[in-house]
């Protein structure tokens, strides 16, 4: 048996950060634009859109611990187009360089991942079942490993790579800010993009801590054009312990294998 991460809707916004100068302020209370201004912006490229882009992974990366809860929701488009909505919630722990745990529940399974600088776990709660493998020394090298090697994405992963060059933004056609809009009661400006594969927007809390609150995908080339939606609660005075990130299977716990890519299954089915 093979135990697989939850990774069709991980957050796929890491090749959109973009490098540039400080945000300008001047946009915080202005308002949502008319509509006309909006129209008037299509087919544009605001500078401030991305400079905020750049602003948010600049800041991100200054936080060397923090805790991040999501809830998402996804379209799955059935053949028929209907469109069914799938939920999600992350729970997401981080002490950088080398500390992540990760909660991941669906209406489907739930998975849990740890790791502690040395190693990294998934477990499945309900079937009470680990696999455990060797990891690199940072979250950074553990992301790339586990992508590469076994095909597995973190949810919300993309978080490590704002702003830095493992990020490409070259193909925004279009940039804009919408408008200034309230997250549970938060201020925070509206910023819509649009490359050739997706339409995306985010949320970015306005004042000196500019976090993503919110961000909506639409993917334009798959039937139906289904949407994720991320709503996003940070903590980031959280200092979470060593025991947090380190996993202790029980008697009932089973371990099991983490296959590579291209790896063939040796037990039974159904196992």
């Amino acid at each position: 048996m093979t135990l697989r991460l939850l990774g069709s809707t991980v957050l796929a916004l890491a090749w959109l950060a973009l490098q540039g100068p400080a945000l300008a302020q001047g946009q915080a209370g202005e308002g949502v634009p008319q509509e006309g201004a909006l129209q008037e912006s299509l087919g544009e490229i605001d500078q401030a859109a991305l400079e905020a882009l750049d602003r948010m992974g600049a800041y991100l990366r200054t936080l060397t611990a923090f805790e991040l809860k999501a809830e998402d929701r996804i379209d799955e488009v059935l053949e028929d187009g209907q469109k069914i909505q799938l939920n999600k919630t992350v729970d997401l722990q981080v002490r950088r360089p080398d500390r992540l745990r990760a909660e991941i529940e669906t209406d489907r399974k739930a998975r849990v991942v740890f790791y502690d600088g040395k190693q990294f776990t998934i477990v499945s709660p309900e079937a009470r079942f680990y696999a455990t493998v060797e990891a690199p020394p940072t979250i950074r090298e553990l992301l790339t490993q586990l992508n590469e090697t076994y095909g597995i994405e973190i949810p919300l992963q993309d978080l490590f790579y704002w702003g830095t060059d493992a990020a490409s933004g070259a193909d925004i056609q279009k940039a804009m800010w919408v408008g200034t809009s309230k997250i549970r009661g938060q201020l925070t400006d509206h910023y819509a993009f649009r490359q050739p594969a997706v339409d995306w927007q985010i949320w970015i809390a306005q004042g000196t801590a500019p976090l993503p609150l919110r961000y909506v995908i639409t993917t334009k080339e798959e039937p139906g054009a289904p949407q994720f939606v991320a709503d996003m609660t940070w903590n980031t005075e959280a200092k979470p312990a060593d025991s947090v990130f380190a996993f202790a299977p029980t008697e009932e716990d089973r371990p099991i294998e983490i296959l590579a890519q291209g790896q063939v299954q040796t037990t039974p089915a159904g196992e």
